[in-house]
């Protein structure tokens, strides 16, 4: 059986100190009911699980999960997190790419088109943001396959059942992605228990004194063996420090687990119970075009378009009171993962967000140009809520409970209405009180 993609992101943003404690969630689809199973998949994560707790990792990890369990699993890991700590996401199963964006299958997903697939799945960049928010170090591993074998048809923009590999995963410097195989290539699942690139990860990310690249040197001899040269990892680092995903010796390696033929969570034993971080630092990507407000707070645009036929469209839009100007993403895809951010000077409570969805310059304008589904709010508390957006010009308010004593906030667009012409999604208004 063809396997698949395995990448490797670690974000760094400064050197993690040694007593900080280190997270895991380990995750692995298998018993897929809409298409043929992936027999390794709950292995490998199984074992990459004990092979993380054997290292000092407190794992929560979760074997054939349908999405809400997925969710709810990613959601009580990321309430763990502190900005002490070291996070590390693995995820072994089907993964698929739709326009730029990836996403991780969970088993319950049914085949269909591209909108019924991307409601049914779990969008990788929502599971990075929210590591990015809580923890200062960030690993993120996906053993998930290249081949896309839920999207019906060929009018899928991903290139439907022909597409051979997920989109490349942005990320800045103090980055270290690795991948299974070499791009274009697709890697073996594997005739034993595991495939052939978790095997080596199982027997060498514990290597003592090795960082990451070394560790994946080995790796990647290991790989090349076992497939007769047919399967080489690759790797795109910008790395300024070692990372070591192990500071101690490790304790002698236990027998494999059994199988896992039905759902299953488990959380870490000495699961702490953790206040919220207050004033968690902002995530920022290198960019943002921001403009300062009264009062001394300062609005934020991870990405602007480029102006047209001199038009603008950056964020100081959001704020004239009319719906013939907009704030317009600038991304590649269709602006999933685009952000607007809005820095406070003083702690502040914060009730609602109100909005006006698209751009309703004219009926024909708002139709053409993308509009927003889906909403993350993320908040320096640590709260955490998606919004709803229905598809029309109008005003439309949300309450935030619980957005207490915030000294930032940013909404993220997870999800569009994708427009007929244009693949850029808007928002023309925006007002927070």
């Amino acid at each position: 059986m063809l396997r698949c993609l395995a990448a490797i992101l670690t974000l760094l943003t400064l050197a993690h100190p040694a007593f900080a404690d280190r997270v895991a969630l380990v995750l692995g689809n298998g018993a897929y009911q809409a298409t043929s199973p992936l027999a390794n998949a709950p292995n490998d994560a199984a074992d990459m699980a004990d092979r993380l707790r054997s290292l000092g990792f407190r794992v929560f990890e979760g074997i054939d999960l349908g999405r809400d369990q997925t969710l709810q699993l990613v959601d009580a890991f990321a309430r763990d997190l502190t900005p002490e700590d070291t996070a590390l996401f693995y995820f072994a199963g089907h993964g698929v790419q739709i326009g730029r964006q990836n996403y991780l299958i969970p088993v319950d997903a049914q085949a269909g088109d591209e909108e019924a697939l991307v409601a049914a799945s779990v969008r990788l960049d929502a599971v990075l943001r929210a590591m990015e928010l809580r923890a200062g170090a960030r690993v993120v591993i996906l053993d998930a396959c290249r081949n896309n074998p839920f999207l019906e048809g060929s009018s899928s923009r991903s290139g439907g059942r022909g597409e051979r590999g997920l989109s490349k995963v942005e990320a800045g410097v103090g980055s270290y992605i690795a991948f299974s195989t070499q791009p274009g290539n697709v890697a073996l699942d594997g005739q034993g228990r595991n495939s052939p690139f978790t095997a080596a990860l199982l027997d060498y990310i514990g290597t003592p004194d090795a960082d990451i690249h070394a560790v994946m040197r080995k790796v990647r001899a290991s790989v090349v063996d076992a497939s007769g040269g047919t399967q080489i990892p690759w790797e795109n680092s910008s790395l300024l420090d070692e990372l070591f995903l192990t500071s101690a010796p490790t304790p002698a390696p236990q027998a494999p687990p059994p199988q896992h033929p039905q759902s299953k969570v488990v959380l870490p034993d000495d699961m702490p119970m953790r206040p919220a971080v207050p004033n968690t630092p902002r995530p920022r990507i290198a960019g943002e075009s921001c403009l300062s407000l009264k009062g001394g707070a300062r609005l934020c645009a991870s990405s602007v378009l480029e102006p047209q036929s001199g038009n603008r469209y950056g964020p100081e839009n959001l704020l004239d009171d009319t719906g013939a100007t907009a704030w317009v993403e600038g991304q590649s895809n269709h602006g999933e993962g685009a952000y607007l951010a809005i820095d406070l000077p003083e702690a502040t409570d914060i009730a609602a967000v109100e909005l006006i969805n698209g751009y309703p310059k004219s009926d024909a304008t708002f139709i053409r140009n993308g509009r927003v589904r889906l909403l993350n709010v993320y908040a320096s508390n640590d709260e955490v809520r998606t919004l709803r957006l229905e598809d029309h010009a109008g005003w439309q308010s949300f309450p935030l409970d619980g957005f207490t004593g915030v000294t930032w906030i940013l909404l993220e667009i997870g999800d569009v209405y994708r427009g007929q012409k244009w693949p850029d999604t808007a928002i023309a208004e925006l007002r927070i009180r």
